[in-house]
Protein backbone atom coordinates (compact mmCIF):
# COMPACT_ATOMS: atom_id res chain seq x y z
CA UNK A 1 0.00 0.00 0.00
CA UNK A 2 2.81 2.15 0.60
CA UNK A 3 4.25 1.71 -3.00
CA UNK A 4 0.47 2.59 -4.21
CA UNK A 5 0.65 5.44 -2.25
CA UNK A 6 4.22 7.04 -3.85
CA UNK A 7 2.81 6.15 -7.25
CA UNK A 8 0.06 8.23 -6.69
CA UNK A 9 1.59 11.08 -5.38
CA UNK A 10 4.36 11.07 -8.25
CA UNK A 11 1.36 11.12 -10.88
CA UNK A 12 -0.04 13.42 -9.14
CA UNK A 13 2.54 16.12 -8.79
CA UNK A 14 3.76 15.29 -12.69
CA UNK A 15 0.26 16.45 -13.94
CA UNK A 16 0.58 19.37 -12.03
CA UNK A 17 3.87 20.00 -13.54
CA UNK A 18 2.28 19.65 -16.80
CA UNK A 19 -0.44 21.64 -16.38
CA UNK A 20 2.27 24.71 -14.80
CA UNK A 21 4.12 24.24 -18.16
CA UNK A 22 1.24 24.43 -20.51
CA UNK A 23 -0.53 27.56 -18.38
CA UNK A 24 3.16 29.34 -18.84
CA UNK A 25 2.66 28.22 -22.65
CA UNK A 26 -0.44 29.90 -22.50
CA UNK A 27 0.77 32.88 -20.86
CA UNK A 28 3.95 33.51 -22.85
CA UNK A 29 2.04 33.10 -26.26
CA UNK A 30 -0.83 35.36 -25.30
CA UNK A 31 2.00 38.04 -23.97
CA UNK A 32 3.96 37.16 -27.45
CA UNK A 33 0.46 37.70 -29.72
CA UNK A 34 -0.51 41.06 -27.52
CA UNK A 35 3.46 42.52 -27.87
CA UNK A 36 3.10 41.94 -31.89
CA UNK A 37 -0.10 43.52 -31.80
CA UNK A 38 1.23 46.70 -29.85
CA UNK A 39 3.98 47.05 -31.91
CA UNK A 40 2.57 46.48 -35.13
CA UNK A 41 -0.30 49.40 -34.51
CA UNK A 42 2.53 51.26 -33.76
CA UNK A 43 4.47 50.85 -36.67
CA UNK A 44 1.48 50.49 -39.44
CA UNK A 45 -0.13 54.14 -38.42
CA UNK A 46 -1.28 55.86 -41.19
CA UNK A 47 1.08 58.96 -42.15
CA UNK A 48 -0.69 62.16 -43.87
CA UNK A 49 -0.44 62.46 -47.61
CA UNK A 50 -0.81 65.43 -49.39
CA UNK A 51 -1.75 65.90 -53.19
CA UNK A 52 0.89 67.80 -55.24
CA UNK A 53 -0.87 69.74 -58.58
CA UNK A 54 2.75 69.17 -61.06
CA UNK A 55 5.90 67.95 -60.21
CA UNK A 56 8.01 69.81 -61.23
CA UNK A 57 11.88 68.86 -62.60
CA UNK A 58 11.69 64.96 -62.60
CA UNK A 59 15.43 64.55 -62.58
CA UNK A 60 16.03 61.25 -60.76
CA UNK A 61 19.58 61.06 -59.68
CA UNK A 62 21.49 58.23 -57.94
CA UNK A 63 21.96 60.47 -54.38
CA UNK A 64 18.04 61.04 -54.65
CA UNK A 65 17.30 57.38 -55.09
CA UNK A 66 19.87 56.28 -52.83
CA UNK A 67 17.70 58.69 -49.87
CA UNK A 68 14.59 56.85 -50.46
CA UNK A 69 16.44 53.02 -50.22
CA UNK A 70 18.24 54.75 -47.04
CA UNK A 71 14.77 55.56 -45.46
CA UNK A 72 12.91 52.36 -46.87
CA UNK A 73 16.00 50.35 -45.19
CA UNK A 74 16.22 52.14 -41.40
CA UNK A 75 12.47 51.19 -41.55
CA UNK A 76 12.48 47.72 -42.57
CA UNK A 77 15.60 47.21 -39.93
CA UNK A 78 13.89 48.52 -37.03
CA UNK A 79 10.41 46.50 -37.79
CA UNK A 80 12.75 43.65 -38.28
CA UNK A 81 14.89 44.16 -35.35
CA UNK A 82 11.65 44.42 -33.01
CA UNK A 83 10.37 41.11 -34.18
CA UNK A 84 13.54 39.58 -34.14
CA UNK A 85 13.39 40.69 -30.41
CA UNK A 86 10.00 39.41 -29.66
CA UNK A 87 11.03 35.87 -31.49
CA UNK A 88 14.13 35.44 -29.43
CA UNK A 89 12.31 36.66 -26.30
CA UNK A 90 9.72 33.54 -27.23
CA UNK A 91 11.91 30.97 -28.43
CA UNK A 92 14.42 31.26 -25.39
CA UNK A 93 11.34 30.93 -22.99
CA UNK A 94 10.36 27.60 -25.13
CA UNK A 95 13.74 26.66 -25.07
CA UNK A 96 14.04 26.69 -21.28
CA UNK A 97 10.49 24.80 -20.88
CA UNK A 98 10.43 22.41 -23.77
CA UNK A 99 11.93 18.90 -23.71
CA UNK A 100 15.13 18.11 -25.53
CA UNK A 101 13.73 17.77 -29.27
CA UNK A 102 12.45 20.95 -28.57
CA UNK A 103 15.38 22.48 -27.31
CA UNK A 104 17.52 21.47 -30.68
CA UNK A 105 14.82 22.96 -32.71
CA UNK A 106 14.45 26.11 -30.56
CA UNK A 107 18.59 26.48 -30.41
CA UNK A 108 18.84 26.37 -34.18
CA UNK A 109 15.82 28.67 -34.75
CA UNK A 110 17.52 31.06 -32.08
CA UNK A 111 20.62 31.32 -33.99
CA UNK A 112 19.14 31.63 -37.61
CA UNK A 113 17.25 34.70 -35.83
CA UNK A 114 20.66 36.31 -34.34
CA UNK A 115 22.02 35.72 -37.90
CA UNK A 116 18.46 38.07 -39.28
CA UNK A 117 19.23 40.14 -36.59
CA UNK A 118 23.26 40.89 -37.86
CA UNK A 119 22.34 40.69 -41.12
CA UNK A 120 19.60 43.77 -40.02
CA UNK A 121 22.58 45.69 -38.15
CA UNK A 122 24.48 45.95 -41.62
CA UNK A 123 21.87 46.72 -44.16
CA UNK A 124 22.60 50.67 -43.80
CA UNK A 125 26.60 49.92 -44.57
CA UNK A 126 25.63 47.28 -47.80
CA UNK A 127 23.34 50.15 -48.94
CA UNK A 128 25.91 53.03 -48.66
CA UNK A 129 28.48 50.66 -50.16
CA UNK A 130 26.35 49.90 -53.06
CA UNK A 131 25.45 53.59 -53.27
CA UNK A 132 29.23 54.70 -53.54
CA UNK A 133 30.12 52.06 -56.38
CA UNK A 134 26.67 53.14 -58.45
CA UNK A 135 27.46 56.81 -57.74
Amino acid sequence: MFNIDKKLKGEISASNGKSKVNKLKEKTSKLSLMLFGIISSFLLTATNVFAVEKIEGGNVTIEGLGTIIKNLATKIQVFGIVVAFIALVVFVIQFIIGDDETKQRRKKTILYTLGGVALLILIPSIINFVIDTLG
